[in-house]
């Protein structure tokens, strides 16, 4: 996930688009955190999660959240993450 972050960070991804370790945004993003159970991708909105997808690895969560965030940036106006 620090991978991820860094990746993130160097395109210049407003951090308002993501939050990471099961985290709440302050608005409306995408989140990410490892549990018992896997990895889990989320919307967290008006302080709450709505899981949209868990993964059995690490990479196949970041994999997935960062074509989410592609989408979100593309509806933004700004460029993708990768």
């Amino acid at each position: 996930m620090a991978e991820m972050v860094a990746l993130l960070r160097r395109r210049g991804v407003p951090e308002e688009f993501y939050v990471t370790g099961g985290r709440l945004g302050f608005g409306e993003c995408l989140g990410i955190e490892q549990d018992a159970r896997g990895w889990l991708v989320y919307y967290s909105e008006r302080g709450g999660k709505s899981p949209l997808a868990r993964h059995a690895t690490e990479d196949g969560a970041v994999q997935d959240m960062l074509a989410r965030l592609g989408v979100m940036l593309k509806q933004a106006g700004l460029p993708p993450p990768a």
